[in-house]
């Protein structure tokens, strides 16, 4: 594929994509694109609500969760399909720099900048408690990595 980069006054980069036909291919890149800011690291997330798709900010993001071999993703509103696995947004979270993303279990990868605080129970149970009144089960096999990404967040 050729690039060719222009330079000339405007408010805000965009990208312009000649071809001959629109293709799946060409929408996927478009959307892609259209994801990023002005680094090149994607800011929204696409989430589906039935044949609705909606673009969600990544710091409108409470949790990414899987339930019946599906991935969603909780927001403030409302639960999104999203057409990723949960290493696949692990992945994307971490080339995107967005570190306030941190995995508590098999099932769960959870935005602790929207964690208000973690209850930890007599029984050992640890949940983490969500702005909007929410709350996930922490899984203990994540304890020790949670712990230090915590510190490192800390730390920033």
């Amino acid at each position: 594929m050729n690039t060719q980069i222009k330079i000339e006054k405007c408010d805000k980069p965009y990208c312009v994509i000649h071809t001959e036909a629109e293709s799946d291919d060409i929408k996927a890149i478009a959307e892609k694109i259209s994801s990023m800011d002005e680094s090149g690291r994607a800011t929204m997330l696409t989430g589906w609500d039935g044949d609705y798709c909606i673009q969600i900010k990544q710091n409108e993001i409470f949790r990414i969760y899987s339930m019946d071999k599906k991935v969603y993703l909780e927001t403030e509103k409302e639960n999104l399909l999203l057409k990723l696995r949960l290493y696949e947004f692990a992945e994307l979270a971490e080339k995107c720099g967005w570190t306030d993303f941190i995995r508590i279990s098999n099932t769960d990868i959870v935005n602790f900048s929207k964690v208000t605080n973690l209850d930890m129970s007599l029984t050992g149970i640890v949940r983490v408690n969500f702005t909007n009144g929410k709350s996930a089960i922490v899984s203990r096999r994540y304890m020790s990595k949670i712990k230090r990404e915590l510190l490192n967040l800390k730390n920033r």
